[in-house]
């Protein structure tokens, strides 16, 4: 608006846009979380690889779009170290069951 960039979404089924703040929470966590991403991938093309945490960043994600997201930080993950903290014995069980596991590893606190 007014000559400064927006972002929007873009309903697959109208292309309707939609401003940020009228998402579900959890669709606008998915965003900030692409983008998130697509900045450490362009990151990672030109400079020193540094470790990617997150902390519980799948809890308004169904289970579906939890195993996308596990599968997307085992490709960086084969770039960078990506740490993943969560509280959530269900995130640990969908983790095992998609991230391969040489690439995977489990530290209790």
């Amino acid at each position: 608006g007014q000559g400064s960039p927006v972002l929007v979404g873009l309903r697959v089924d109208n292309d309707e846009q939609v401003k940020v703040d009228a998402l579900s929470d959890g669709t606008a966590d998915q965003l900030y979380l692409a983008l998130r991403l697509a900045s450490i991938e362009q990151y990672l093309g030109h400079s020193e690889a540094l470790p990617f945490v997150v902390d519980d960043i799948l809890l308004r994600f169904d289970d579906a779009r939890s195993v996308a997201t596990l599968e997307v930080l085992a490709e960086i993950a084969e770039h960078t170290q990506v740490i993943f903290f969560t509280h959530h014995r269900h995130m640990l069980d969908l983790a095992r069951r998609t991230i391969p596991e040489s690439l995977l590893q489990v530290h209790r606190l």
